[in-house]
């Protein structure tokens, strides 16, 4: 019903109840104007969707063990290790640098041959896209899944810098364009799932303002998702630092643990 965003301004609806202020309604109304992102008539899809692909699952075993969770932190020192690993004059976001430094390991941990094709996906919040008309009180989803492609030997075994880079090009991909032509898809294709085979979903919610949300009793020791799924993992703010959550079959957990 809501993503992130959506849900930030709702729990801030709440707060302002809450704090016992002297309102019959919140001061941020909520919008659901769900028909400003519908798919066009006739709907078309325009852009290429690899996020959405029907895969055969052909990788090992593992997949059938019991899914384990595990936080992994990652403060200026971790952060700092990991640049160590790519040229001087490589030039990368801590969200790229780290989501690149994760896809790599969770590869190599999962055990997959070379030749099998893997993906990283970012979802990217698309509500202040140019083109795109979405009022600032809007509750309703509006992010997609865009993605990078390759194939696991090169994720593994070349240089850091290649996966930096394709994980760089994940969200120029994402235009008003884009947006609509998932939309349409949606409705050609009957809402596929996101694609599970071979993928890596992540999504970074420090800046959507979990951690500041108070109901009257001071800012959170903690704020931002539960728990995490096979596929999915968050980034999320704690004290110096970053912590995110990965979900593997415990075998490949050890090996990611060492990578």
């Amino acid at each position: 019903m809501s993503d992130g965003a959506g849900l930030v301004q709702f729990l801030t609806a709440i707060t302002e109840l809450a704090q016992g202020k002297e309102v019959t309604a919140p001061s941020v109304s909520p919008v659901w104007q769900m028909e400003l992102l519908s798919a066009r008539h006739p709907p078309r899809i325009i852009c290429l969707h690899h996020e959405y692909e029907q895969v055969l699952d052909t990788s090992n075993d593992d997949a059938n063990s019991t899914p384990i969770q595990k936080p992994f932190f990652f403060g200026l020192k971790e952060i700092r290790a990991i640049r160590n690993h790519l040229p001087p004059h490589a030039s990368a976001s801590t969200f790229e640098v780290l989501t690149a430094c994760l896809w790599r390991c969770r590869t190599h941990a999962l055990a997959l041959d070379p030749n099998y094709t893997v993906r990283v996906s970012c979802i990217v919040n698309s509500r202040s896209l140019l083109g795109l008309i979405v009022p600032h009180r809007y509750y309703g989803n509006v992010f997609t899944y865009p993605v990078a492609v390759s194939k696991a030997g090169k994720v593994c075994y070349f240089p850091l810098e290649y996966t930096v880079e394709l994980v760089k090009m994940v969200k120029p991909q994402m235009t008003a364009e884009y947006f609509r032509s998932v939309a349409d898809l949606m409705v050609i294709k009957g809402r596929p799932l996101y694609t599970v085979v071979g993928n890596f979903i992540v999504f970074d919610v420090r800046r959507l303002g979990l951690d500041t949300v108070d109901f009257g009793w001071g800012k959170p020791v903690y704020g931002g998702l539960a728990r995490v799924f096979p596929v999915v993992s968050f980034y999320m703010n704690v004290k110096d630092g970053i912590v995110v959550p990965i979900c593997l079959p415990e075998p490949a957990m050890e090996r990611f643990e060492e990578e």
